[in-house]
């Protein structure tokens, strides 16, 4: 009897301990998986912080402009989250940042060139907390997580690369070409060209993938792209080299990598997204309309003095004026009613000289916004969105600029003639830096004539003859359809062109932009009868790298060069 209930307690011991240990197994396991998902659930709050702080300031919003606090809310799975961020750099780097905020550092544009030029770059540490404070973080159920990601956000201008597409970019011109800067896609890119594509950069990249076919129809591409690797060697991409030659994308990075040492890189090796600004910032009621130093709106001139448009039409005798006739478009096979600026009238250079050398430099004029609208203005028009009513605006006799100038419309920009062309020396104080930002770029040469009519021949077309732009430009396109279709007319036709350029040279020295698809000039590439391509003399102009006056202005790409996660320990010595 005391033998078997000896026996009984035992077995009810290892019963019970057995019973405990699992339930103590179970609640262990289920913390950890609650741990899990509070983690993912914090990584997807932060991701969703980053892209906003990065879109933000992509837009001409700083979170950090007023304060180094920033607070906001992500939707996930139907349940709103908050988040907020705190602006480390004062801590991190106190000697070393400007008035707002950002701290500057000078790097070597091409890393391969040590002796070349160099670029400065915006730098701001910023660490992302879930939650709506810092010691909030992210609870579910038995589990809470206090996860923090901090990213050194990295801003440049835009025209510091020589080819910037917010897509896929196209890179497919005809005759052999070269490209010296910087190149990069918030896509693929699909190249391929006639004769030799020589990219002469570090920096080749996209978040995509780097084909050689054509994107319109999946064809391979033909002739001799050659890009510099990281010692300055240049080394061939052969058409049954690119990402789809091999089976697996390690594969690719190990080709690549080998083969130009971190000049080329895509998605696969974690190419990140620049951030750029959206078409919203050309808008007539856009960021550059509402910090435009200089508004032409018609035939009216108005100049933005501490805030306040003055119209100052009668100051600029006659500068600014709307043509007597519409002149014809074959692309988008219309009439083009035209606001015409006449960049050498005395009046607009005298002006224009005045109020940039005098004491208030508030003042200044480098930003002009122009636009058009139907005159009368029907009931429903809107300033804010593309419109039917398709208006452009030409600049005309540009050869020689009072000062530095950024010119911008919602409308397609029509540049005729040398522009930027004087005073192009070295050293020469009166070198100036230009930019255009529009809907569509077209370029007209120092022969265009506006007798071309509907239904003209290629006969009838005026024969172009060489011409000179030296700017840095930002447009839109006609995007090839993802899966095939119309093709874009690719980076060689980002710049549109209207005549017989048989032969004829374009020269274009500058930066090369495509940030969105075009909303007013929307008809496609490729039509008959509307140009034969010019010789492009095109390359990218290192001197917009020391553009002190455009270089804030101008649009910005924002991307991250450093990130760290970390479960609430310090983020570096002296760093809370």
């Amino acid at each position: 009897m005391l033998v078997t209930a000896f026996m009984i307690l035992v077995i009810g011991l290892i019963s019970s301990a057995t019973v405990a240990t699992t339930l103590t197994r179970s609640k262990d396991s289920r913390f950890q998986l609650d741990k899990l998902k509070a983690r993912t659930l914090a990584e997807s709050i932060l991701d969703a912080a980053q892209k906003d702080i990065l879109v933000r300031t992509a837009n001409f919003d700083d979170p950090f402009e007023f304060s180094t606090l920033a607070t906001g809310t992500v939707q996930i799975g139907g349940v709103s989250y908050s988040w907020n961020a705190t602006d480390l750099t004062p801590q991190v780097y106190p000697n070393e940042i400007e008035d707002d905020g950002w701290r500057p550092i000078e790097v070597l544009y091409d890393s391969t060139d040590t002796g070349g030029p160099t670029q400065t770059l915006y730098t701001r540490v910023v660490q992302l907390y879930p939650g709506a404070n810092s010691t909030s973080g992210v609870e579910m159920d038995s589990a809470m997580s206090h996860l923090r990601r901090t990213i050194e956000v990295q801003r440049n201008p835009l025209f510091d690369f020589a080819i910037f597409f917010d897509d896929d970019l196209e890179l497919l011109p005809g005759p052999s070409m070269t490209f010296a800067g910087k190149v990069h896609a918030n896509g693929d890119i699909y190249v391929g060209v006639g004769g030799t594509l020589t990219i002469d950069s570090d920096y080749f990249r996209c978040t995509g993938e780097i084909y050689r076919e054509r994107k319109n129809n999946g064809s391979t591409t033909s002739g001799t792209v050659s890009i510099k690797d990281s010692n300055g060697v240049f080394q061939t991409l052969g058409n049954d080299q690119d990402f789809e030659a091999y089976s697996d994308p390690q594969e690719w990075i190990d080709f690549a990598d080998e083969t130009w040492g971190g000049t080329v890189q895509t998605g696969s090796h974690g190419v990140l997204t620049q951030n750029a600004p959206d078409i919203g910032s050309i808008a007539n009621n856009g960021h550059f309309r509402t910090s435009a130093d200089l508004v032409i709106h018609n035939d009216r001139v108005y100049h933005v003095q501490n805030g306040v448009e003055v119209d100052v039409t009668a100051q600029m005798g006659g500068a600014v004026t709307e043509s007597s006739s519409d002149m014809y478009d074959a692309r988008e096979e219309t009439y083009v009613p035209l606001t015409e600026l006449d960049l050498s009238n005395p009046t607009f250079q005298s002006y224009v000289t005045g109020v940039n050398s005098d004491t208030d430099p508030d003042n200044d004029i480098h930003q002009v916004y122009a636009y058009r609208s139907p005159d009368p203005e029907p009931a429903n028009w809107d300033p804010g969105v593309a419109n039917n009513w398709f208006e452009g605006i030409r600049l005309n006799n540009g050869s020689e600029l009072p000062a530095d100038l950024m010119f911008v419309s919602e409308d397609p920009i029509y540049v005729q003639g040398d522009f930027n062309t004087a005073h192009r020396i070295e050293g020469d104080p009166q070198m100036r830096t230009a930019a255009v930002i529009s809907d569509a770029v077209n370029l007209l040469s120092n022969n265009w004539s506006d007798d071309r009519e509907a239904g003209d021949s290629y006969s009838d077309i005026s024969s172009a003859t060489e011409t000179t732009y030296n700017m840095a430009f930002v447009t839109g396109n006609v995007r090839t359809p993802d899966g095939g279709g119309n093709y874009s007319g690719g980076l060689e036709n980002l710049p549109r062109f209207h005549e017989k350029w048989s032969n004829k040279k374009a020269n274009i020295n500058g930066a090369f932009i495509n940030l969105f698809q075009s909303r007013v000039a929307t008809e496609r590439w490729g039509k008959s009868g509307v140009y034969r391509p010019p010789i492009r003399n095109w390359l990218f102009d290192p001197g917009l790298l020391n553009s002190s006056t455009l270089r804030n202005v101008f649009p910005q790409a924002v991307g991250i060069d450093r990130l760290v996660w970390d479960e609430g320990q310090p983020l570096m010595p002296g760093v809370q």
